[in-house]
């Protein structure tokens, strides 16, 4: 019963986070094509046949090669290949069942590797696939028989930790290529640093994180424990658990219980014996303490990335927290900051710096379809603060400025042809390479004479070169560092020194080349257990960004100079993975190597295919009505449906209907239309009277992405036509006449807002408008107007918020047609529908306490957050002229928590003192709420 209990909770909080993909974000003049067999559909542009036929034969060998580890059951799947896109991503997702590839690659090859993209996508993503069409069992089976595939995300999530989702899956990606996160020493090294800062955390705190610490997140763990699972009991050991977990075997509990019952130990146990595992690995890696440029912040996580030097000994740097968003700052020597400027939202962190400017890209969405995306070029003069775009529209990354600051060097990326170099200043592209395909450029640097430039290169095998190209020709450039299974990037020019991070021996070091009249190195500079990313030399001192618990720290190190002899390097000493071969054999690292290249048959996507795709259902009951609830999205994502069957047990009435959205055009079409019969009213004590009502409504939306510079910004346009009409039967015919309303609804919403770094409750400056306006455009007369907004400041401290609010509220008093009533009522009171209404709000948002505590797996408790409050309302009689006043003092206390170690739900309690007696009478003046998520349903 209580295992029954919390399942039905749980499926309470969990549905309203179903749906990850962009709702119509493709523009209507793109055409689809498939490769379609019984495994995979891969659904993808016109021009990438050859990506889609790929990532086709990697899943053919996945699930005949590769399958047994966690079961051979295959489900078929849908692939969504996403070009227009700038961040690299990818999911599988139920309810609907698809899954989608942002073919972009991150620039930053220390996060994710350097494997092919799309390849790395296919290995990892289709993991998901194989996961959820094993985990359709039992009871999980049974959720999804009765809810649709709602019913088996909320079933799995309950009984399959979202960590082991992740970390079976990376776990793949570095069993099955070169270059998986499990052989990248960034990754390793978040776990390890905690080790090296002598932390250790509950299992609760490892799983729901934390806003104060620095705590990794699901794909690290899960790595670590299904890895550890995998070396010491076998490789089916986590088909065996999550085969009963997923079957909810035993009920209580269900995954900690399974691993119990597969391998003898007690969940708590398991965990503990692993990570002991891997502390006696880290025991083993000498940490060199440097000395530390930059402190640490007590329960903070700050981030000191990119330095260069500026001159007077002093440094530019990029800097944000868990307090403060990211910013420029310069750093004398005496270690004194001073602040820049606030970096505009930007796909990555990464910046360079030359000679008193600082260039970096910002992200510039599409005004209307979210997966298309590009990219600006921002120009910084240090000096002046001021700041110039010179590139609009581009696909542009990792851009670097001349020392004369005339021209820019950068990455244009395009997942079809491949990545280019471009040489560009405000008049536009002066030189621009060939583009190679399957080659991915990164942080291209300008050498010494501004004529030449070092770049770092990967091929399509994951492999990475350092080389150095004239900006005069395309030529086949000079080879610095050979391709090898190696990660570089980050890539520094003092005069005649290039400096770049590079792995060797399972860490991210720093490393150089003297690229003089006669080139020398590359030579070993430095090296840090948790890796060093990005140095400078000052005079004969090595400063870096270094990787730990507290975050990027800068520190000195006492570069060594060491020669190192590429050629007679090995390539298992660059990349290693903290198990032996007897989990990972090269045979199978190898496996995108011996690919079959079988060609299938491609054909055209037509984008009505199964438009409709009904994926979910759900029965509800809120007193007094009952309802089952139809839900459809098609795979492009374009048509959104919900079909609809309400009872109403006071009535005895029937209601059944349809609504809908359209995304595929610019504007999107709004419908709907519902039928309730044998609706029940009391006319008199001894006379009940029926009728029949007809509702619908139709009319277009308009979303905009007005985003760019420091705000976030978002204006929705709507209006519809709507059709209300009520038909009397029985004894109601003859007491009543027939009603026919229709009206016009219009909507205008626009949000903008700041930067909010994770301790900040809200935005530094932010601000919302809403603006509605009903009214009858038949034979009737009414309407109504309501005007509501918010404006967002900071308070007395970083992370307290100051929000004001305001609203107005105006409708006629012909009593025709009544509109039913939204506007924002002073707290505490029951809301009155006056004619005229304003109101003012005053809230003072803080932080109370970060518990990082939870109790039982099932809650979790991040932040405890207060609120002290004082509303106004005013209500104006027309016929008397009377204005009545409602003013209310109080505070809230809100609790930002997990459920399930996974669930994000924030919830809390109000106290109201109301000021003024109600408008139809006096009333208790203390008023206590309980606050419901407002995440909790869709």
């Amino acid at each position: 019963m209580r295992q029954g209990f919390l399942f039905v909770i749980f499926f309470v909080f969990a549905v309203c986070n179903l749906n990850a993909q962009q709702f119509g974000g493709n523009p209507s003049s793109v055409k689809w094509m498939q490769v379609n067999t019984d495994t995979v559909r891969v659904i993808f542009p016109q021009g990438y046949d050859a990506k889609a036929q790929r990532i086709a034969n990697i899943i053919h060998s996945l699930q005949q090669n590769h399958s047994h580890s966690i079961g051979d059951k295959i489900r078929k799947v849908n692939i969504v290949l996403q070009h227009q896109a700038l961040f690299s991503n990818g999911y599988v997702g139920l309810a609907p069942y698809r899954s989608e590839f942002y073919l972009t690659p991150l620039q930053d090859p220390f996060q994710l590797g350097a494997n092919n993209w799309a390849d790395q996508l296919a290995v990892h993503e289709f993991r998901h696939v194989q996961q959820y069409s094993n985990f359709n069992k039992g009871l999980s089976k049974l959720a999804h028989i009765l809810l649709g595939e709602q019913g088996q995300v909320v079933a799995n999530a309950a009984s399959v930790p979202d960590w082991f989702f992740e970390g079976d899956a990376v776990f793949n990606e570095t069993k099955l290529t070169q270059q998986g996160r499990g052989t990248l020493p960034l990754f390793i090294s978040n776990y390890q640093s905690l080790y090296i800062a002598n932390r250790q955390y509950s299992y609760m705190k490892m799983r729901n994180g934390s806003l104060r610490d620095f705590v990794p997140d699901h794909y690290d763990l899960g790595y670590l424990l299904v890895g550890y699972g995998r070396k010491k009991y076998g490789e089916d050991i986590w088909r065996k658990i999550t085969d009963d977990a997923s079957r909810f075997k035993p009920l209580v509990y269900p995954f900690q219980g399974a691993v119990k019952n597969n391998t003898g130990v007690s969940f708590t146990q398991f965990v503990n014996d692993a990570m002991q595992y891997y502390k006696q690995q880290w025991a083993l890696v000498p940490t060199v303490q440097p000395q530390w440029i930059t402190a640490k912040a007590e329960h903070d996580v700050v981030n000191y990335q990119y330095p260069y030097r500026a001159g007077n000994g002093s440094f530019i740097v990029l800097k944000n927290s868990r307090r403060q968003v990211p910013a420029f700052y310069r750093i004398s020597e005496n270690g004194k900051e001073e602040k820049i400027a606030v970096k505009d939202i930007s796909p990555d962190n990464y910046f360079s710096y030359n000679n008193g400017r600082i260039v970096y890209a910002a992200s510039q969405p599409d005004l209307r379809w979210g997966n298309r995306e590009f990219n600006s070029i921002r120009v910084l003069d240090v000096a002046t603060g001021e700041q110039q775009t010179v590139a609009n529209g581009t696909k542009y990354f990792s851009p670097d400025i001349s020392r004369d600051g005339k021209n820019i060097i950068a990455v244009e990326m395009d997942p079809l042809s491949g990545s280019r170099i471009v040489l560009i200043n405000q008049q536009g592209i002066l030189f621009d390479s060939l583009p190679r395909s399957g080659i991915v450029f990164s942080h291209p640097k300008f050498a010494a004479d501004d004529a030449h430039y070092y770049v770092a290169s990967r091929n399509a095998g994951g492999q990475m070169a350092l080389v150095k190209y004239s900006l005069r020709d395309n030529g086949a450039g000079e080879i610095l560092v050979p391709l090898s299974n190696r990660l570089i990037g980050f890539l520094n020019v003092q005069n005649d020194t290039l400096l770049f991070t590079t792995t060797y021996e399972g860490k991210d070091e720093l490393w150089a080349i003297v690229d003089g009249k006669e080139r020398k190195g590359p030579f070993r500079l430095a090296s840090y257990a948790t890796g060093i990313y990005q140095g400078l030399l000052k005079d004969s001192t090595l400063i870096g960004s270094a990787f730990t618990a507290d975050g990027y720290r800068l520190a000195a190190f006492k570069p060594l100079w060491q020669r190192v002899d590429i050629k007679d390097e090995l390539k298992e000493r660059y990349l290693n993975n903290v198990f032996s071969n007897d989990v990972f054999s090269p045979r199978e690292k190898a496996m995108l190597d011996s690919l079959p290249q079988h060609q299938y048959d491609v054909s055209k996507y037509r984008k009505s295919h199964n438009l409709l795709n009904i994926h979910s259902y759900r029965p509800y009951y809120e007193p007094p009505e009952y309802s089952f609830t139809l839900y459809g999205q098609n795979v492009l994502n374009t048509l959104q449906s919900e079909l609809a069957y309400t009872y109403n047990e006071n009535e005895g009435s029937h209601k059944a209907g349809y609504s809908g959205i359209y995304g595929g055009s610019y504007l999107q079409p709004l419908f709907g239309i519902s039928h309730t019969w044998n609706r029940t009213g009391l006319y008199r004590p001894d006379t009940t009277v029926h009728w029949n009502e007809l509702a619908g409504y139709a009319g277009l939306q308009l979303p905009l992405n007005l985003s760019g510079g420091k705000q976030y910004r978002y204006l929705t346009l709507s209006s519809t036509y709507n059709l209300n009409r009520v038909k009397w039967t029985g004894i109601g015919k003859s007491l009543f006449r027939d009603a026919d309303i229709q009206y016009l609804q219009s909507r205008i919403s626009f949000t903008s807002q700041s930067q909010k770094a994770a301790q900040q409750i809200y935005p530094h400056f932010a601000q919302n408008i809403f603006l509605q306006y009903r009214n009858i455009v038949n034979q009737y007369k009414g309407h109504q107007f309501l005007a509501s907004g918010a404006l967002y400041f900071p308070g007395l401290m970083n992370s307290h918020s100051i929000v004001l609010t305001a609203a107005f509220h105006s409708r006629d008093t012909l009593q025709q047609y009544l509109f039913a009533n939204n506007f924002p009522f002073a707290r505490g009171y029951s809301a009155v529908d006056f004619p005229d209404m304003w109101k003012l709000g005053v809230n003072y948002h803080f932080p109370v306490a970060y518990p990082d505590w939870g109790f039982d797996n099932i809650v979790y408790f991040l932040r405890v957050r207060s609120n002290v409050f004082f509303d106004y309302t005013e209500g104006k009689s027309r016929r008397t002229g009377m204005v009545t006043p409602f003013r209310t003092v109080g505070t809230e206390l809100f609790f930002d928590t997990r459920w399930w170690n996974q669930q994000t739900v924030t919830f809390g309690l109000r106290y109201s003192r109301l000021l003024d007696n109600q408008f139809r009478g006096a009333t208790n003046p203390d008023v206590w709420e309980f606050i419901l998520p407002v995440n909790l349903f869709n």
